[in-house]
């Protein structure tokens, strides 16, 4: 009986404890079976948050990578394609296998040769000849004169005392290697007062600029005309890895060819590549050359007046259609005839 009266006591002891659990256990049930929805999809909003940013945040670390990795790419090739090339030069020179070292050579002049003939033959161009030889008139050679030619365009220099590679090359605006290589020089720190240097590629100074200032002065009194009408085909410049030393006007086979100037007619008939040609000289060294005409009305030795008629336009020589290629020469160089025609 007593036992029975302590655990009725027992139990009314810990009922109240065990009521309330049971209330909070089902309150807690309730909120979260109601509530719970809530709490995922606000979870799910910040994680979602949270990985757009990462994701955004990762594709601009990628394309900024990828733009970096293309610019050091490119800067990579240009620098292999600069290297590539400057072994390929310094490699086939050290060899001199593909490319011959320049000379300075003596020609002895003959009848009918000029300048721009001679500087045609040995790779240079008439400045350098005129510079080199200190030629006064490039138009008045002597047969039988000796004259000086470099194989190359460029000047002659002449080490003064004190003269360094170092300081010969920022003159001329070059680089050591270059002169080293031209001059094929064994020691480059033992150069001698009065050596003489050839310098690749540097402009000459002083004669030439007054010859050549002389001859557009000369050429500039001349009243020029355009030799034909039509539309310009091909312009003075470089062309299909050569170069065009005229002007090059289609017009229909046929139609006028005139004298861009007085003068005398010095050639009239077929020359080579030009076909059916005349060459008319106005003094002073300077002379036009019209090519590829279908006839020729003018004659060797004959005197022609600026606007007369001398030839027909046509397509004959080395032409791919009836065009007239104009040239106007000056002490044997052609010039960009659009620097002379009205």
């Amino acid at each position: 009986m007593e036992n029975g009266v302590r655990t009725v006591n027992s139990l009314k002891k810990i009922f109240p404890h065990l009521l309330c659990l049971l209330i909070t256990t089902f309150v807690c049930s309730s909120i979260i079976y109601r509530y719970g929805g809530i709490f995922s999809e606000g979870t799910k909003t910040v994680q979602a948050v949270f990985y757009e940013k990462e994701v955004n945040s990762l594709f601009r670390y990628t394309n900024s990578y990828q733009q970096l990795k293309l610019e050091l790419e490119k800067i990579r090739k240009e620098e292999k394609r600069d290297s590539a090339s400057i072994a390929a030069r310094e490699s086939s020179r050290g060899n001199n296998s593909q490319i011959k070292r320049p000379e300075l050579i003596t020609h002895v002049i003959k009848r009918g040769e000029t300048l721009w003939e001679l500087a045609r033959k040995y790779g240079t161009d008439v400045d350098t000849i005129v510079n080199i030889n200190n030629i006064k008139n490039p138009d008045s050679l002597n047969i039988g004169q000796e004259i000086s030619i470099l194989t190359t365009n460029g000047v002659i220099h002449r080490v003064g005392r004190g003269e360094s590679l170092w300081y010969i090359s920022r003159k001329y605006n070059t680089s050591i290697p270059e002169i080293v290589w031209a001059n094929n020089l064994k020691d480059p720190d033992s150069l001698k007062v009065g050596q003489h240097l050839i310098i690749p590629g540097a402009k000459p100074k002083g004669i030439v600029t007054a010859a050549l200032a002389e001859q557009r002065s000369s050429t500039r009194a001349l009243n020029f005309i355009w030799p034909v009408s039509g539309k310009i085909s091909s312009y003075f410049g470089p062309r299909w890895g050569g170069f065009h030393y005229g002007l090059d006007i289609a017009s229909p086979t046929g139609r006028a060819i005139k004298a861009a100037e007085d003068g005398i007619v010095e050639f009239a008939g077929w020359m080579g590549a030009y076909g059916r040609s005349v060459l008319i000289d106005h003094g002073n060294g300077i002379k036009t050359r019209y090519a590829h005409a279908s006839r020729i009305m003018a004659k060797k030795g004959q005197r022609v007046d600026r606007g007369q008629q001398i030839a027909a336009v046509g397509s004959t020589g080395r032409s791919t259609g009836p065009h007239l290629h104009f040239e106007i020469i000056i002490n044997g160089k052609p010039r960009d005839p659009l620097d002379y025609l009205p």
